[in-house]
């Protein structure tokens, strides 16, 4: 009777403190580290992001570079060898000085389809910019909710292990007196070991996560980092699917830079062509004596593409052949683009619909059917077994659940990377 009365009250207090500590610890929780600040910092701070645009501010500078004529040539002469067969034939006297500048000037068009195209690179490195930004804001959401998932796995499992170990606390002084069997306290202590084991991979992962989010916000490996607030329910995603597929060709930043550089390679293929074209080569001439303001000469020069079939032709084939593989590649970065989009959106659909089923039906079954062992287990029809196997897969659920929400969160992700805006914004308009 008295060992009737123990169990029933240990299988009333296991079943509500499952249930209700995790709850409370949930709510009474103070989060500390909010996602759009972290995201705002790795903006700012990481060190890829810096890279990026430093590139494309490089590429700014190159515009005016290439678009800007040769340096001018200045020359001095001084000449006394020259002077002194004047002095004999002519009789005059003195060196003679001749001061000459002369400029290349390529054909006019040339220089605007250099700057059109340095431009067009420009543009291409501005979009790969913020792809980055968007690439750096998934890593920083997907190491956040894993960070929050594996607070969430080692809280249920830690609250597990003290209803556990209560148990076998109970089990041992039964077996000392001969009211429970040696193999209840064995199987009892081996769950246990299993939740020691599980903690330990649960902590490893946490880890990782933290080391994550501190290289992406550019952190010291040895600074502090808040905690984020675990998950508890799955959020409502306002997603219009017939758009997700227009709104990735419209925005996806990988895609714009790579119309650019297709633009760019045209623009390169037409450069080309313009090689057949004359350059142009301007000289001023002034040559002074002492006794003498002295002549001038102006000269103007133009170059001839004579090899012609050797220089230009092959430059233009080759320009033409990098324009038709640019447009190659590009139409694989959208066909892939439009893909990671789709598969993205269909990871958010699957998650939605499975913490809705952990939700509606899965958690609720392993309730009913721990509720049902339990009772059992009180009138002797259940043995402790079957208590200790339903009460594993209550745990199993919950712990499955608690990454079903942090999966859907991460495919969430994936797919305002995928598009390349943020979604939520995009349906306030």
């Amino acid at each position: 009777m008295q060992r009737s009365k123990i169990l029933r009250l240990f299988v009333i207090l296991f079943f509500n403190l499952s249930f209700i500590l995790p709850a409370k610890s949930s709510a009474s929780a103070q989060p500390a580290l909010n996602l759009k600040k972290i995201i705002q910092e790795a903006l700012q701070n990481n060190p890829q992001i810096k890279a990026a645009y430093k590139k494309y501010e490089a590429a700014q500078a190159r515009v005016k570079l290439l678009y800007s004529l040769a340096d001018p040539k200045f020359e001095y002469g001084y000449d006394k060898i020259y002077a002194d067969m004047d002095a004999v034939m002519r009789g005059k006297t003195g060196p003679m000085r001749t001061y000459a500048i002369e400029q290349e000037i390529p054909f006019p068009t040339k220089l605007f389809l250099r700057k059109s195209a340095a431009e067009k690179e420009s543009q291409a490195l501005k979009q790969d910019y913020e792809e980055k930004k968007n690439e750096i804001i998934q890593k920083v959401k997907e190491a956040y909710f894993m960070l929050s998932l594996s607070n969430k796995q080692i809280q249920i499992n830690e609250d597990t292990k003290i209803l556990l170990d209560g148990l076998i606390k109970t089990l041992s002084n039964r077996y000392a007196v001969g009211s429970a069997s040696q193999q209840d306290v064995l199987k009892a202590q081996a769950e246990y070991a299993k939740l020691d084991n599980q903690s330990i991979l649960f902590r490893q992962k946490k880890r990782i996560a933290q080391s994550m989010l501190k290289a992406l916000l550019n952190r010291p490996q040895d600074s502090a980092l808040d905690e984020p607030p675990t998950i508890s329910e799955a959020r409502a995603f306002k997603i219009e699917q017939s758009k997700i597929l227009s709104l990735s060709k419209k925005n996806r930043p990988e895609l714009k830079s790579a119309q650019a550089e297709v633009k760019k390679s045209e623009i390169n293929y037409s450069l080309a062509k313009e090689e057949y074209l004359p350059d142009f080569m301007f000289k001023y001439q002034r040559e002074q004596r002492e006794n003498s303001a002295g002549d001038w000469a102006a000269m103007l020069g133009v170059t001839i593409p004579l090899w012609f079939w050797e220089k230009q032709a092959p430059m233009v084939k080759e320009a033409k052949k990098e324009a038709e593989s640019m447009q190659a590649l590009y139409q694989d970065l959208e066909n892939m683009a439009l893909y990671e989009a789709e598969a993205a959106l269909s990871k958010v659909e699957a998650g939605e619909k499975l913490a809705k089923l952990y939700e509606t039906s899965f958690l609720p079954q392993a309730e009913a059917a721990y509720k049902a062992v339990s009772i059992g287990f009180e009138a002797g029809k259940n043995n402790f077994l079957d208590l200790l196997d339903s009460e594993r897969m209550l745990l199993e659920f919950k712990l499955d659940y608690a990454m079903a929400l942090a999966d859907l969160e991460i495919a969430y992700a994936e797919l305002e990377r995928a598009v390349g805006i943020e979604l939520e914004k995009e349906n306030e308009k």
